[in-house]
């Protein structure tokens, strides 16, 4: 049991549950201070939410509508993706350029590392887009439905919720140690 709460883990784990609690609260904030940025927002997630409405209804298309814009989405995440690490890999290839004395293995590694980096970068972002896709698409069609009217304060809410969950596994990391 002891494996299972580890302090590194927990004291990580912080990393990800702040984002979360201050995103679902101030998601809480925009419904009930906002109003009109909460009606803007609640429509946005109601037409994210489309693609799920239409295959619960069971639409004709409704499945080519969905693999439409999962396939719009994880296009636009490996391009950013692919350019953000060749910029990446471009300025290390100058930086070793102009660096005195390059070795000169230094070329052949550094390909090597770039083919690399861009296979696990490529499965990473298709496992990350896929998740992000179907968390907004579902998430948003949960929220929309729960409380009809109020998607961005439910979305907020649950979203703290989540980050509540990290802060109840760090408390008892914390009692267990």
């Amino acid at each position: 049991m002891e494996h299972f709460f580890n302090e590194i883990t927990a004291a990580r784990l912080q990393y990800v549950t702040f984002p979360l609690e201050l995103i679902g609260l101030t998601l809480a904030l925009i419904e009930v201070r906002f109003p009109k940025a909460a009606a803007y927002l609640t429509r946005q997630i109601e037409r994210l939410s489309v693609p799920m409405q239409e295959l619960r209804a069971g639409q004709s298309g409704s499945e080519s509508v969905m693999e439409r814009s999962l396939g719009a989405l994880l296009s636009r995440v490996l391009k950013t993706g692919f350019y953000i690490l060749t910029a990446v890999y471009s300025v290390k290839l100058v930086y070793q350029l102009f660096s005195p004395g390059p070795e000169p293995g230094w070329l052949v590694a550094m390909f090597f590392s770039y083919v690399v980096s861009t296979i696990i970068m490529t499965v990473a972002l298709v496992l990350l887009g896929l998740m992000v896709f179907f968390l907004v698409i579902g998430g948003s069609d949960f929220a929309r439905r729960f409380v009809a009217g109020r998607a961005i304060g439910t979305l907020g809410v649950l979203i703290a919720g989540l980050g509540l969950l990290g802060e109840f596994y760090q408390l008892l990391t914390q009692l267990i140690h």
